[in-house]
């Protein structure tokens, strides 16, 4: 068997570009002063569950799932008793033709409540009694794929998605999208509004939730970074991001805060070979001693504010929300500083194939200042792993050191510059870890293996283990933080 993104809900491939704060303190500040909430805390609602650790689940019994839909009310509960923030964040397929009819009568969401599959309707049911029950909310709604390089597909069904664009469309007003698809009968082809539709949609879910913070769209930033010829067309998805601004701005209420989102790794221009290059050897013998020169800001860090730019054209970002993934940037702050290649046919029990230690560290939120925002910011989302894991990058598997001791440093590191700079929120990756997925996936065609890597990538983010017990040094400094 194999497991496609679209039978895994269309949103396997929602961090595409992986992983892309001084000393700690549990005090209150001034901003926790009365009436004035503080960082508001939340985490993503996504909840890992699969059986590919090993192929025992084979031939018929793969599984792999993000979204808790057996008990969604059960598992906000769990959420909200450790956040201040209901948080959902919509990255799966949309049901576009739904929402390319505009609303008829009083009620926009009595309208699409009929229209929509009774499954989604009762799994959005439930985050809005999350929402009404949490002191504030944030919906972030992705407009882009999880690739960040097309339009979110089509919700055919409760599992399956059908791409509706080729890699990169350029965003042009009245942008009409066709594409062909089955619903059961034989295959039909279809035609929708993009700006339409998807306004309809944020709109819908606006009146459901009430959110106090809003992203129209989700690491807007990546589609200019993807290769080519994404970033000839980035223009066209700024101005869409203005007119869906413009459009839903009136009609929300005024305290409201609308926003893109934005990766902070590319915002840093952070680049490893141009920072420090890595110094791979050969696993043989005992390891070398780090050589690296010292890390240079200016050099490691340049920044590139251009998208930022680009998006608060007629000051339409009305926050700086930033998501970001500092194991990427491969740095040593773990026990184990050694990342190793291993052949694509490792067996697990043999030496690595090169390695070279992690590079020296180098604080990245530091670089925030030299951005010159004086308008709110915020961490649309954020995570470190406590193990370490390995990806394929399609030549070797590539295992990348973590460990509990990097995660805690991360996590007590980040939010300490979230509420040193008054951040206005701070949403974490996930509650509960699962474990990471096995080669072997790869290795028989049951996993893309930029799926496998993604998956992978995330494992072990969360702030408790995957069966749900504290994490030493990382939980607790969480609900420290929350308190």
């Amino acid at each position: 068997m194999k497991l496609s993104s679209s039978a895994a809900y269309g949103v396997l491939l929602l961090w595409l570009i992986f992983f892309g704060c001084t000393g700690s303190s549990n005090s209150p500040d001034d901003s926790d002063s009365p009436g004035d909430p503080g960082m508001r805390m939340g985490l993503l609602q996504f909840r890992v569950i699969h059986n590919l650790q090993d192929d025992t689940c084979l031939p018929d019994q793969c599984n792999l799932t993000m979204e808790e839909e057996t008990d969604t009310a059960a598992w906000l509960e769990d959420i909200a008793a450790i956040s201040d923030l209901a948080v959902l964040h919509w990255d799966r397929p949309i049901p576009w033709l739904v929402f390319d009819e505009d609303p008829q009568g009083n009620s926009r969401t009595e309208f699409y409540d009929g229209r929509i599959d009774e499954r989604l309707r009762r799994w959005i049911d439930a985050f809005a009694d999350h929402f009404k029950r949490m002191p504030a909310g944030y919906l972030a709604v992705s407009l882009l794929s999880g690739n960040r390089d097309g339009i979110q597909a089509y919700r055919l069904n409760e599992t399956e998605g059908v791409d509706v664009t080729p890699r990169c469309p350029e965003f042009s007003p009245g942008m009409q999208i066709t594409f062909d698809y089955d619903p059961g009968g034989g295959p039909v082809t279809a035609t929708f509004d993009l700006e339409r539709s998807y306004y309809n949609f944020v709109m819908y879910l606006y009146d459901k939730l009430q959110p106090d913070y809003l992203a129209l769209v989700v690491e807007t930033n990546l589609y200019k970074e993807m290769e080519d010829p994404c970033p000839a067309h980035w223009d066209g998805l700024v101005q869409l991001y203005h007119r869906l601004y413009d459009a839903v701005r009136p009609q929300v209420d005024t305290s409201t805060k609308l926003f893109a989102t934005l990766t902070l790794k590319e915002v840093l221009d952070y680049d490893d070979n141009v920072c420090n290059p890595l110094a791979f050897e050969p696993c043989d013998g005992i390891p070398s001693p780090p050589a690296y020169a010292p890390s240079d800001p200016a050099t490691c860090y340049p920044l590139d504010s251009s998208a930022i730019g680009d998006l608060d054209q007629g000051n339409r970002l009305e926050i700086l929300a930033l998501s970001f993934y500092p194991d990427a940037l491969l740095m040593d702050v773990t026990q184990d500083n050694l990342l190793k290649l291993y052949l694509e046919d490792w067996d697990g029990t043999g030496d690595c194939h090169a390695r070279a230690p992690l590079l020296p560290y180098l604080d990245p939120t530091a670089a925030l200042d030299r951005l010159n925002w004086t308008k709110p910011m915020a961490f649309a989302e954020l995570g470190a792993r406590s193990k370490k894991t390995l990806q394929f990058n399609g030549e070797f598997f590539v295992a990348s050191p973590a460990d509990l001791t990097s995660q805690s440093f991360w996590l007590d590191h980040m939010l300490t510059a979230a509420r040193e700079r008054g951040f206005e929120f701070y949403v974490h990756s996930f509650a509960d870890d699962y474990p990471a997925i096995g080669q072997w996936t790869v290795r028989q065609g049951v996993l893309d293996a930029k799926i496998y890597s993604l998956f992978n990538n995330f494992a072990y983010m969360g702030l408790y283990d995957d069966q749900g017990s504290p994490k030493d040094g990382v939980t607790q400094t969480w609900l420290d933080a929350l308190r």
